[in-house]
């Protein structure tokens, strides 16, 4: 089996907090170019319960699409990488 980049568990986004481990699973292999079927097979899921987590992952994060899901998914792991400049 493939690894897949880990993108962050928590962020300062509510929205993405309110994520459930599933629904930030199936996008994190969406970010990968997998297919619904794609990621079924590798999670054990039909392809219609992955695109079932996908659209309320969607839902949450208050997108239309699963391309801007891991777009936001992409920018929180990109800022947490991110060095501060300054201390809190």
């Amino acid at each position: 089996m493939k690894a897949h980049p880990s993108l962050p568990a928590a962020s300062s986004t509510p929205a993405l907090e309110a994520l459930t481990d599933r629904q930030r699973e199936c996008l994190q292999l969406a970010a990968t170019g997998l297919t619904s079927s794609g990621i079924g097979e590798r999670l054990g899921l039909s392809p219609r319960t992955v695109d079932e987590h996908l659209m309320t992952a969607c839902s949450v994060l208050g997108v239309r699409t699963r391309i801007q899901a891991v777009a936001c998914l992409a920018v929180a792991a990109r800022r947490a990488d991110e060095p501060r400049s300054f201390l809190p």
